[in-house]
Protein backbone atom coordinates (compact mmCIF):
# COMPACT_ATOMS: atom_id res chain seq x y z
CA UNK A 1 0.00 0.00 0.00
CA UNK A 2 2.74 2.48 0.93
CA UNK A 3 4.67 1.69 -2.25
CA UNK A 4 1.56 2.41 -4.34
CA UNK A 5 0.99 5.69 -2.48
CA UNK A 6 4.64 6.69 -2.97
CA UNK A 7 4.45 5.84 -6.67
CA UNK A 8 1.27 7.89 -7.00
CA UNK A 9 2.65 10.96 -5.22
CA UNK A 10 5.81 10.81 -7.33
CA UNK A 11 3.65 10.77 -10.45
CA UNK A 12 1.45 13.62 -9.25
CA UNK A 13 4.38 15.86 -8.30
CA UNK A 14 6.02 15.28 -11.68
CA UNK A 15 2.81 16.54 -13.33
CA UNK A 16 2.24 19.74 -11.34
CA UNK A 17 4.50 22.18 -13.20
CA UNK A 18 2.24 25.16 -14.00
CA UNK A 19 -0.56 22.84 -15.16
CA UNK A 20 -1.82 19.45 -13.99
CA UNK A 21 -0.35 17.62 -16.96
CA UNK A 22 -0.88 14.19 -18.45
CA UNK A 23 2.85 13.40 -18.58
CA UNK A 24 6.00 15.36 -17.74
CA UNK A 25 8.22 14.17 -20.58
CA UNK A 26 6.32 14.58 -23.85
CA UNK A 27 3.01 16.47 -24.22
CA UNK A 28 2.93 18.15 -20.78
CA UNK A 29 -0.65 19.27 -21.56
CA UNK A 30 -3.44 20.11 -19.14
CA UNK A 31 -5.98 17.56 -20.39
CA UNK A 32 -9.45 17.93 -18.91
CA UNK A 33 -10.18 14.21 -18.81
CA UNK A 34 -7.22 13.59 -16.52
CA UNK A 35 -8.53 16.35 -14.24
CA UNK A 36 -11.99 14.79 -14.10
CA UNK A 37 -10.47 11.42 -13.20
CA UNK A 38 -8.17 12.69 -10.45
CA UNK A 39 -9.49 15.97 -8.95
CA UNK A 40 -10.24 14.33 -5.63
CA UNK A 41 -7.01 12.35 -5.60
CA UNK A 42 -4.96 15.54 -5.90
CA UNK A 43 -7.15 17.39 -3.38
CA UNK A 44 -6.66 14.68 -0.75
CA UNK A 45 -2.88 14.84 -1.15
CA UNK A 46 -2.20 18.56 -1.63
CA UNK A 47 -3.55 21.96 -0.59
CA UNK A 48 -4.48 22.65 -4.18
CA UNK A 49 -7.24 25.26 -4.00
CA UNK A 50 -5.15 28.09 -5.48
CA UNK A 51 -3.68 25.81 -8.15
CA UNK A 52 -7.14 24.66 -9.24
CA UNK A 53 -8.39 28.25 -9.31
CA UNK A 54 -5.56 29.00 -11.73
CA UNK A 55 -6.55 25.87 -13.70
CA UNK A 56 -10.13 27.15 -14.02
CA UNK A 57 -8.86 30.48 -15.36
CA UNK A 58 -6.77 28.55 -17.89
CA UNK A 59 -10.04 26.96 -19.05
CA UNK A 60 -11.75 30.36 -19.22
CA UNK A 61 -9.00 31.43 -21.64
CA UNK A 62 -9.23 28.19 -23.65
CA UNK A 63 -13.01 28.04 -24.20
CA UNK A 64 -14.75 29.00 -27.42
CA UNK A 65 -18.42 29.51 -28.27
CA UNK A 66 -19.09 26.57 -30.58
CA UNK A 67 -16.96 23.50 -29.84
CA UNK A 68 -15.22 21.61 -27.05
CA UNK A 69 -11.45 21.71 -26.55
CA UNK A 70 -9.36 19.12 -24.76
CA UNK A 71 -6.73 21.10 -22.87
CA UNK A 72 -6.18 24.31 -20.95
CA UNK A 73 -4.14 26.15 -22.00
CA UNK A 74 -5.47 25.34 -25.48
CA UNK A 75 -2.88 23.70 -27.75
CA UNK A 76 -4.99 23.01 -30.83
CA UNK A 77 -6.43 19.62 -29.79
CA UNK A 78 -10.20 19.18 -29.82
CA UNK A 79 -11.50 15.65 -30.36
CA UNK A 80 -12.15 14.34 -26.83
CA UNK A 81 -15.45 16.15 -26.27
CA UNK A 82 -17.47 16.95 -23.19
CA UNK A 83 -15.71 14.49 -20.88
CA UNK A 84 -12.61 16.65 -21.26
CA UNK A 85 -13.91 20.24 -21.45
CA UNK A 86 -16.38 19.68 -18.61
CA UNK A 87 -13.34 19.95 -16.33
CA UNK A 88 -13.98 23.70 -16.55
CA UNK A 89 -17.21 23.21 -14.60
CA UNK A 90 -16.41 20.12 -12.52
CA UNK A 91 -13.21 21.66 -11.12
CA UNK A 92 -15.32 24.51 -9.78
CA UNK A 93 -17.59 21.97 -8.09
CA UNK A 94 -14.76 20.23 -6.27
CA UNK A 95 -13.46 23.58 -5.00
CA UNK A 96 -16.96 24.12 -3.63
CA UNK A 97 -17.29 20.62 -2.15
CA UNK A 98 -13.87 20.42 -0.51
CA UNK A 99 -13.16 24.11 0.30
CA UNK A 100 -16.65 25.68 0.32
CA UNK A 101 -15.32 28.06 -2.33
CA UNK A 102 -18.51 29.87 -3.33
CA UNK A 103 -16.60 32.90 -4.62
CA UNK A 104 -15.53 31.03 -7.76
CA UNK A 105 -19.17 30.07 -8.40
CA UNK A 106 -20.38 33.65 -8.03
CA UNK A 107 -17.59 34.95 -10.25
CA UNK A 108 -18.17 32.50 -13.11
CA UNK A 109 -21.87 31.71 -12.81
CA UNK A 110 -22.94 33.58 -15.95
CA UNK A 111 -20.16 31.93 -17.94
CA UNK A 112 -21.18 28.55 -16.51
CA UNK A 113 -24.72 29.15 -17.79
CA UNK A 114 -23.36 30.04 -21.21
CA UNK A 115 -21.25 26.89 -21.22
CA UNK A 116 -24.30 24.76 -20.50
CA UNK A 117 -26.11 26.50 -23.38
CA UNK A 118 -23.21 25.51 -25.64
CA UNK A 119 -23.36 21.91 -24.43
CA UNK A 120 -27.10 21.83 -25.22
CA UNK A 121 -26.44 23.09 -28.75
CA UNK A 122 -23.71 20.50 -29.35
CA UNK A 123 -25.84 17.67 -27.90
CA UNK A 124 -29.43 18.79 -28.64
CA UNK A 125 -31.14 15.51 -27.70
CA UNK A 126 -28.91 15.01 -24.66
CA UNK A 127 -27.12 11.86 -25.77
CA UNK A 128 -23.38 12.38 -26.34
CA UNK A 129 -22.27 10.64 -29.54
CA UNK A 130 -18.84 12.12 -30.17
CA UNK A 131 -15.63 12.28 -28.18
CA UNK A 132 -13.19 10.09 -26.28
CA UNK A 133 -14.58 7.61 -23.79
CA UNK A 134 -12.84 5.48 -21.12
CA UNK A 135 -9.30 6.12 -22.35
CA UNK A 136 -7.06 3.02 -22.08
CA UNK A 137 -9.85 0.67 -21.09
CA UNK A 138 -8.83 -2.85 -22.11
CA UNK A 139 -12.23 -3.29 -23.80
CA UNK A 140 -14.39 -0.85 -25.80
CA UNK A 141 -16.60 1.66 -24.00
CA UNK A 142 -19.11 3.79 -25.96
CA UNK A 143 -18.87 7.53 -25.49
CA UNK A 144 -22.66 7.54 -25.29
CA UNK A 145 -22.18 6.07 -21.79
CA UNK A 146 -19.33 8.07 -20.28
CA UNK A 147 -19.91 11.28 -22.22
CA UNK A 148 -23.61 11.46 -21.41
CA UNK A 149 -22.86 10.74 -17.75
CA UNK A 150 -20.41 13.64 -17.67
CA UNK A 151 -23.13 15.82 -19.18
CA UNK A 152 -25.44 14.55 -16.42
CA UNK A 153 -22.80 15.37 -13.81
CA UNK A 154 -22.60 18.92 -15.21
CA UNK A 155 -26.38 19.32 -14.98
CA UNK A 156 -26.27 18.30 -11.32
CA UNK A 157 -23.34 20.64 -10.68
CA UNK A 158 -25.30 23.51 -12.18
CA UNK A 159 -28.33 22.60 -10.09
CA UNK A 160 -26.13 22.95 -6.99
CA UNK A 161 -24.61 26.21 -8.26
CA UNK A 162 -28.06 27.65 -8.98
CA UNK A 163 -29.03 26.81 -5.40
CA UNK A 164 -25.96 28.65 -4.11
CA UNK A 165 -26.92 31.64 -6.25
CA UNK A 166 -30.58 31.57 -5.15
CA UNK A 167 -31.56 31.09 -8.79
CA UNK A 168 -34.66 28.92 -8.37
CA UNK A 169 -35.62 29.02 -12.05
CA UNK A 170 -32.31 27.56 -13.21
CA UNK A 171 -32.24 25.17 -10.28
CA UNK A 172 -35.50 23.68 -11.59
CA UNK A 173 -34.23 23.79 -15.18
CA UNK A 174 -31.07 21.82 -14.41
CA UNK A 175 -32.92 19.37 -12.19
CA UNK A 176 -35.17 18.62 -15.17
CA UNK A 177 -32.17 18.29 -17.48
CA UNK A 178 -30.49 15.92 -15.04
CA UNK A 179 -33.61 13.76 -14.89
CA UNK A 180 -33.83 13.68 -18.69
CA UNK A 181 -30.18 12.65 -19.08
CA UNK A 182 -30.48 10.03 -16.32
CA UNK A 183 -33.48 8.52 -18.10
CA UNK A 184 -31.63 8.50 -21.43
CA UNK A 185 -28.68 6.61 -19.97
CA UNK A 186 -30.91 4.19 -18.06
CA UNK A 187 -32.96 3.41 -21.18
CA UNK A 188 -29.90 2.95 -23.36
CA UNK A 189 -27.59 1.03 -21.02
CA UNK A 190 -29.67 -0.63 -18.30
CA UNK A 191 -33.24 -1.25 -19.44
CA UNK A 192 -32.20 -3.18 -22.54
CA UNK A 193 -29.50 -5.87 -22.79
CA UNK A 194 -26.08 -4.78 -24.02
CA UNK A 195 -25.20 -7.32 -26.69
CA UNK A 196 -22.15 -5.67 -28.23
CA UNK A 197 -18.57 -5.84 -27.00
CA UNK A 198 -18.21 -3.47 -24.07
CA UNK A 199 -16.18 -3.21 -20.88
CA UNK A 200 -18.85 -4.30 -18.43
CA UNK A 201 -16.78 -3.15 -15.46
CA UNK A 202 -16.95 0.41 -16.76
CA UNK A 203 -20.59 -0.07 -17.78
CA UNK A 204 -21.95 -1.10 -14.39
CA UNK A 205 -19.63 1.07 -12.28
CA UNK A 206 -20.59 4.14 -14.35
CA UNK A 207 -24.29 3.42 -13.88
CA UNK A 208 -23.81 3.01 -10.14
CA UNK A 209 -21.45 5.97 -9.71
CA UNK A 210 -23.80 8.39 -11.45
CA UNK A 211 -26.91 7.12 -9.63
CA UNK A 212 -28.59 5.84 -12.78
CA UNK A 213 -29.83 2.66 -11.09
CA UNK A 214 -33.01 2.73 -9.02
CA UNK A 215 -32.78 1.61 -5.40
CA UNK A 216 -34.53 -1.71 -6.03
CA UNK A 217 -32.04 -2.66 -8.75
CA UNK A 218 -28.77 -1.66 -7.10
CA UNK A 219 -28.14 -5.20 -5.85
CA UNK A 220 -28.52 -6.58 -9.38
CA UNK A 221 -26.16 -3.92 -10.78
CA UNK A 222 -23.63 -4.65 -8.04
CA UNK A 223 -23.79 -8.37 -8.78
CA UNK A 224 -23.20 -7.57 -12.46
CA UNK A 225 -20.20 -5.41 -11.58
CA UNK A 226 -18.78 -8.17 -9.40
CA UNK A 227 -19.23 -10.69 -12.21
CA UNK A 228 -17.55 -8.36 -14.70
CA UNK A 229 -14.56 -7.91 -12.42
CA UNK A 230 -14.41 -11.65 -11.75
CA UNK A 231 -14.31 -12.26 -15.50
CA UNK A 232 -11.52 -9.73 -15.98
CA UNK A 233 -7.86 -10.64 -16.31
CA UNK A 234 -6.76 -12.05 -12.92
CA UNK A 235 -10.11 -10.90 -11.52
CA UNK A 236 -8.74 -7.36 -11.63
CA UNK A 237 -9.84 -4.03 -13.08
CA UNK A 238 -9.51 -3.68 -16.85
CA UNK A 239 -11.02 -0.20 -16.83
CA UNK A 240 -9.67 3.06 -18.21
CA UNK A 241 -9.40 6.68 -17.11
CA UNK A 242 -12.93 6.99 -15.68
CA UNK A 243 -13.98 3.39 -15.11
CA UNK A 244 -11.12 2.83 -12.66
CA UNK A 245 -12.26 5.66 -10.37
CA UNK A 246 -15.87 4.53 -10.68
CA UNK A 247 -15.11 0.86 -10.01
CA UNK A 248 -12.99 1.53 -6.92
CA UNK A 249 -15.74 3.67 -5.44
CA UNK A 250 -18.86 1.70 -6.36
CA UNK A 251 -17.51 -1.75 -5.54
CA UNK A 252 -16.59 -0.35 -2.11
CA UNK A 253 -19.92 1.42 -1.58
CA UNK A 254 -22.28 -1.25 -2.86
CA UNK A 255 -20.13 -4.36 -2.65
CA UNK A 256 -17.22 -4.74 -0.27
CA UNK A 257 -14.09 -2.64 0.34
CA UNK A 258 -12.38 -5.95 1.10
CA UNK A 259 -12.83 -6.97 -2.54
CA UNK A 260 -11.20 -3.73 -3.67
CA UNK A 261 -8.36 -4.18 -1.20
CA UNK A 262 -7.68 -7.65 -2.58
CA UNK A 263 -7.30 -6.18 -6.07
CA UNK A 264 -5.20 -3.19 -5.05
CA UNK A 265 -2.93 -5.28 -2.82
CA UNK A 266 -2.15 -7.85 -5.52
CA UNK A 267 0.92 -7.95 -7.77
CA UNK A 268 -0.90 -9.81 -10.56
CA UNK A 269 -1.50 -8.15 -13.93
CA UNK A 270 -3.22 -5.75 -14.42
CA UNK A 271 -2.79 -3.51 -11.42
CA UNK A 272 -0.69 -1.08 -9.43
CA UNK A 273 1.13 -3.87 -7.62
CA UNK A 274 2.08 -5.37 -10.99
CA UNK A 275 3.63 -2.05 -12.01
CA UNK A 276 5.70 -1.97 -8.83
CA UNK A 277 6.64 -5.62 -9.26
CA UNK A 278 7.97 -4.71 -12.72
CA UNK A 279 10.15 -1.96 -11.21
CA UNK A 280 7.90 1.03 -11.86
CA UNK A 281 8.46 4.12 -9.73
CA UNK A 282 5.65 6.12 -11.36
CA UNK A 283 2.21 5.13 -12.69
CA UNK A 284 1.90 3.99 -16.28
CA UNK A 285 -0.66 5.32 -18.77
CA UNK A 286 -1.57 1.74 -19.67
CA UNK A 287 -2.03 -1.34 -17.51
CA UNK A 288 0.51 -3.13 -19.71
CA UNK A 289 4.08 -1.85 -19.65
CA UNK A 290 4.82 0.28 -22.70
CA UNK A 291 8.08 0.32 -24.62
CA UNK A 292 8.52 3.96 -25.66
CA UNK A 293 4.95 4.35 -26.94
CA UNK A 294 2.79 5.42 -23.99
CA UNK A 295 3.73 7.47 -20.96
CA UNK A 296 5.23 5.73 -17.94
CA UNK A 297 4.47 8.70 -15.69
CA UNK A 298 0.75 9.36 -16.04
CA UNK A 299 -1.62 10.46 -13.22
CA UNK A 300 -4.96 9.05 -14.40
CA UNK A 301 -4.73 5.66 -12.66
CA UNK A 302 -3.70 7.56 -9.53
CA UNK A 303 -7.37 7.54 -8.52
CA UNK A 304 -6.30 4.66 -6.27
CA UNK A 305 -5.02 7.22 -3.73
CA UNK A 306 -8.54 8.69 -3.53
CA UNK A 307 -9.67 5.21 -2.52
CA UNK A 308 -7.00 5.09 0.21
CA UNK A 309 -8.30 8.32 1.77
CA UNK A 310 -12.01 7.64 1.28
CA UNK A 311 -12.10 4.02 2.42
CA UNK A 312 -8.97 3.03 4.37
CA UNK A 313 -8.89 6.46 6.03
CA UNK A 314 -12.65 6.80 5.75
CA UNK A 315 -12.63 10.57 5.13
CA UNK A 316 -15.39 11.76 2.79
CA UNK A 317 -17.02 15.17 2.26
CA UNK A 318 -20.76 15.70 2.61
CA UNK A 319 -22.44 17.46 -0.32
CA UNK A 320 -24.89 19.49 1.75
CA UNK A 321 -22.18 20.63 4.20
CA UNK A 322 -19.34 21.70 1.85
CA UNK A 323 -15.86 22.50 3.09
CA UNK A 324 -16.03 19.78 5.77
CA UNK A 325 -18.50 21.57 8.03
CA UNK A 326 -19.70 18.01 8.32
CA UNK A 327 -17.93 14.96 6.95
CA UNK A 328 -18.17 11.19 6.94
CA UNK A 329 -15.56 9.31 8.96
CA UNK A 330 -15.92 5.61 8.13
CA UNK A 331 -12.59 3.78 7.91
CA UNK A 332 -12.72 0.15 6.84
CA UNK A 333 -10.48 -2.53 8.33
CA UNK A 334 -9.57 -5.12 5.67
CA UNK A 335 -8.09 -8.52 6.35
CA UNK A 336 -4.30 -8.63 5.85
CA UNK A 337 -3.88 -4.97 6.81
CA UNK A 338 -2.85 -4.29 10.40
CA UNK A 339 -2.96 -0.49 10.60
CA UNK A 340 -3.54 2.77 8.73
CA UNK A 341 -2.36 6.30 9.52
CA UNK A 342 -4.17 9.00 7.55
CA UNK A 343 -4.18 12.82 7.75
CA UNK A 344 -6.15 15.33 5.69
CA UNK A 345 -6.16 19.12 5.98
CA UNK A 346 -9.58 20.81 5.72
CA UNK A 347 -10.55 24.50 5.88
CA UNK A 348 -11.40 23.86 9.57
CA UNK A 349 -8.11 22.19 10.36
CA UNK A 350 -6.52 18.77 10.42
CA UNK A 351 -8.43 15.49 10.35
CA UNK A 352 -6.49 12.51 11.67
CA UNK A 353 -7.83 9.00 11.34
CA UNK A 354 -5.51 6.25 12.52
CA UNK A 355 -6.49 2.69 13.31
CA UNK A 356 -4.65 -0.41 14.43
CA UNK A 357 -5.71 -3.96 15.10
CA UNK A 358 -5.08 -5.02 18.69
CA UNK A 359 -5.16 -8.79 18.38
CA UNK A 360 -7.89 -10.70 16.54
CA UNK A 361 -10.85 -9.20 18.39
CA UNK A 362 -10.14 -5.50 18.87
CA UNK A 363 -9.49 -2.37 16.79
CA UNK A 364 -8.05 0.82 18.28
CA UNK A 365 -8.96 4.14 16.57
CA UNK A 366 -7.37 7.57 17.01
CA UNK A 367 -9.43 10.43 15.59
CA UNK A 368 -8.82 14.16 15.51
CA UNK A 369 -11.85 16.26 14.56
CA UNK A 370 -11.27 19.96 13.77
CA UNK A 371 -13.06 22.50 15.94
CA UNK A 372 -16.21 23.77 14.24
CA UNK A 373 -16.58 20.57 12.25
CA UNK A 374 -18.70 17.47 12.87
CA UNK A 375 -17.78 13.91 11.95
CA UNK A 376 -20.50 11.44 11.01
CA UNK A 377 -18.76 8.31 12.28
CA UNK A 378 -19.50 4.80 11.05
CA UNK A 379 -17.19 2.15 12.48
CA UNK A 380 -19.12 -0.71 10.84
CA UNK A 381 -18.88 -2.51 14.13
CA UNK A 382 -21.25 -5.32 13.21
CA UNK A 383 -21.39 -7.65 16.19
CA UNK A 384 -19.26 -5.43 18.41
CA UNK A 385 -19.48 -6.44 22.05
CA UNK A 386 -18.11 -3.21 23.44
CA UNK A 387 -17.17 0.32 22.28
CA UNK A 388 -15.08 2.49 24.59
CA UNK A 389 -14.41 6.17 23.88
CA UNK A 390 -12.08 8.76 25.39
CA UNK A 391 -12.00 12.45 24.49
CA UNK A 392 -8.75 14.31 25.14
CA UNK A 393 -7.62 11.14 26.97
CA UNK A 394 -10.51 11.26 29.43
CA UNK A 395 -13.71 9.22 29.61
CA UNK A 396 -16.78 11.06 28.44
CA UNK A 397 -18.54 12.11 31.63
CA UNK A 398 -21.41 13.68 29.69
CA UNK A 399 -22.53 13.87 26.13
CA UNK A 400 -22.21 10.20 25.28
CA UNK A 401 -22.82 10.13 21.49
CA UNK A 402 -26.22 8.83 20.50
CA UNK A 403 -25.79 5.57 18.60
CA UNK A 404 -22.38 4.78 20.15
CA UNK A 405 -23.32 1.15 20.78
CA UNK A 406 -24.13 0.67 17.08
CA UNK A 407 -20.88 2.20 15.86
CA UNK A 408 -22.75 5.03 14.12
CA UNK A 409 -22.59 8.36 15.91
CA UNK A 410 -21.45 11.98 15.62
CA UNK A 411 -18.31 13.57 17.05
CA UNK A 412 -17.53 17.27 17.38
CA UNK A 413 -14.10 18.89 17.61
CA UNK A 414 -11.49 17.15 19.73
CA UNK A 415 -9.06 14.22 20.00
CA UNK A 416 -10.62 10.80 20.50
CA UNK A 417 -9.41 7.31 21.35
CA UNK A 418 -11.96 4.60 20.54
CA UNK A 419 -11.63 0.88 21.09
CA UNK A 420 -14.02 -1.55 19.43
CA UNK A 421 -13.99 -5.07 20.85
CA UNK A 422 -15.68 -8.09 19.30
Amino acid sequence: MNAIQDMTLRTFRANLVSVQSDCPAREKFGYGGDLNATHESFIYNFDIQSFYRKTIYDWVDALNDSSFVDTAPYVGIKYCGISWESAFLITQYYLYLYYNDTAIIRELYEQDLQWMDKAAKIHPDGLVREGLSDHESMEPVPVELTGTCHYLQCARVMQAFASVMGDMENERKFAQLAQKLKSLVKTEFWDKPEKGKINRQTLFSTLLYHDIITEDEIEAATDSLRAAIGNGTSGHLTTGIFGTKYSLETLSEYGSPQEVFNIVNSTAYPGWGHMIDRGATTIWETWKESDNTYSNCHPMFGSVTEWFYRWLGGIRPVADAPGFKKFILAPVVPDELDFVNCTYHTPYGEIITNWKKEGPHSVHYEFKIPEGSTALVDLQSGQAQKIEILKDKRPLATGIPEGLSTGRFELTGGDYLITVSY
